[in-house]
């Protein structure tokens, strides 16, 4: 099998891009960046430290504070310094999608959709970028007192990024936050940054974006560490697991200055056959809801309900949806599913499928074994008859794994058990049935629901979460809206 070549880079990967400029660490650390699909590194980049954020951050802060993109760019220009750049993304798409394919071993097919998303959005959130409005009170209890609200980016935001959509999660968190008219400071995952290096070369060849606007360090838990705790942020966007996100939300309560955050943690998404579904349908939808970026998705289905009246019909379905699935070379168009990201997500997930067999008793339907015997590849893997409350079936894996639960007989069953699930990021049914529809949509706490369909995400509608699956939106107005503050003004007009 062929592997594919990094093509050279237009930057030098061995710089961070700070205050308009690829300056050199003060770190003497370094990481290698890895082809999942081989193990081999393709790349080795620095490992920042709290000098390097402090430098990025103090950028941030001054092009906010004194710098033009706040204090002269109209929302106009604001808007077309965007589109510019979605313009330099399209140009460069087709290298762009190579190298996100090597590095994170996503198939090529996959990663055409993600930057024909990443290019939308940046389109449009550039339409919010002069639409920024406030609300006019007529007077209340005194004539002369006129008052109103006028609405201000939040000022320097924050973004730690995770590893499984590189390019795409950037574009989300990255362009309402500069349609709002904040400046950033952005630290991909340590797997993952070469398209985020990609971007900000890109950011920069349009000569529309002021020194200080767009910020990258690199790096692990010492860098982003500094992030959260550094005194001049004010807002923190983090995208990641629960464990790291509570600890995020503690570390900017307890600094000196407190300030937002927004967080998208994990998800262990339920999906519900109903009897009347179409069978052969659902299968490819289920299969691909939960098998879509190696299961590497907060949003996966991957808790399963089938009713009693369908499940024995509707495992051999399943079973041959996840055997026809194509996994293999990541550049080949044909390929549908590729290997996990790096040896740690490869080891904790090959520790899931053992503990579905040995500790939750659970049959395995098909997979449960490493695809190739190079890099991180672990065949589709499917348990069925799995206790609701077993550990696979309640923990977040990270892997290309379904729990299909023991047969349901009442969707209310469902719901009050789904009620007491620790995440609330997505759900979805399968069903033709209007009523069954109207009460597992009202009913059921996630933030995304979707009907007779998996994984479809519009840049103007909201995505986020309930409970350990975080709090704050991210895509649509809503988050657009997130990184703008409310001004009150009341003017005494007879003054």
């Amino acid at each position: 099998m062929t592997v594919a070549v990094l093509p050279s880079l237009p930057f030098d990967e061995k710089r961070i891009y700070i205050n308009g400029s690829w300056v050199e660490s003060t770190a003497t650390k370094t990481h290698s960046v890895e082809n999942p699909d081989t193990a081999e590194v393709i790349a080795v980049v620095p490992e920042c430290n709290a000098q390097d954020l402090d430098a990025a951050v103090q950028a941030a802060y001054s092009a906010f504070h004194d710098g033009p993109w706040v204090n002269e760019f109209s929302g106009a220009q604001r808007r077309d310094a965007m589109l510019a750049l979605a313009d330099a993304i399209e140009e460069s798409r087709a290298e762009i999608e190579l190298i996100e394919s090597i590095n994170t071993g996503k198939p090529i097919s996959d990663v055409c959709v993600e930057l024909d998303d990443t290019i939308d959005l940046f389109r449009h959130f550039a339409g919010y970028a002069d639409k920024v409005e406030g609300r006019h009170i007529a007077p209340q209890t005194n004539a002369s007192l006129e008052g109103y609200t006028v609405k201000v980016p939040v000022g320097v935001v924050g973004f730690i990024n995770a590893f499984n959509y590189p390019i795409c999660l950037l574009a989300w968190k990255v362009a309402p936050a500069l349609a709002a008219g904040c400046t950033i400071v952005f630290k991909p995952g340590p797997q993952t940054p070469l398209t985020t290096q990609y971007f900000a070369h890109l950011l920069e060849k349009t000569g529309k974006f002021p020194p200080g606007v767009f910020n990258v360090v690199l790096g692990g838990v010492e860098v982003g560490q500094a992030l959260v705790d550094h005194d001049l942020v004010d807002k923190i966007g983090f995208t990641g697991s629960v464990a790291t996100g509570k600890h995020v939300i503690r570390s900017t309560a307890s600094t000196k200055n407190v300030r937002s955050t927004s967080v998208e943690l994990g998800g262990k998404s339920p999906g519900v056959v109903m009897p009347d579904a179409d069978l052969d349908k659902t299968a490819r939808l289920v299969v691909s809801g939960c098998m879509s970026n190696a299961g590497m998705n907060c949003n996966a289905l991957t808790r399963l309900w089938i009713h009693r009246d369908v499940y024995d019909a509707f495992l051999p379905k399943l079973k041959a949806a996840a055997e026809a699935l194509v996994v293999g070379m990541p550049q080949d168009s044909s390929t549908e599913m590729g290997p996990l990201i790096d040896k740690r997500q490869f080891d904790r997930v090959m520790e899931y499928i053992r503990i579905g067999r040995e500790v939750d008793s659970a049959p395995v339907l098909t997979g449960g074994d490493r695809a190739f015997d190079r890099g991180y590849w672990v065949k589709p893997t499917l348990f069925y008859n799995v206790d609701p409350k077993a550990r696979i079936a309640t923990e977040e894996i990270f892997g290309p794994v379904l729990s299909i639960l023991k047969p349901f007989d009442s969707l209310d069953e469902v719901i009050e058990i789904e009620r007491r699930n620790e995440f609330g990021l997505a759900a979805g049914i399968f069903t033709r049935n209007h009523q069954a529809i109207s009460k597992f949509t009202r009913r059921l706490r996630s933030g995304t629901i979707w009907v007779n369909n998996y994984n479809a995400l519009y840049s103007y509608l909201p995505f986020g979460g309930f409970r350990n699956s975080g709090f704050g939106r991210e895509l649509g107005y809503e988050s657009f809206d997130g990184y703008l503050v409310p001004k009150a003004i009341i003017d005494d007009i007879s003054y």
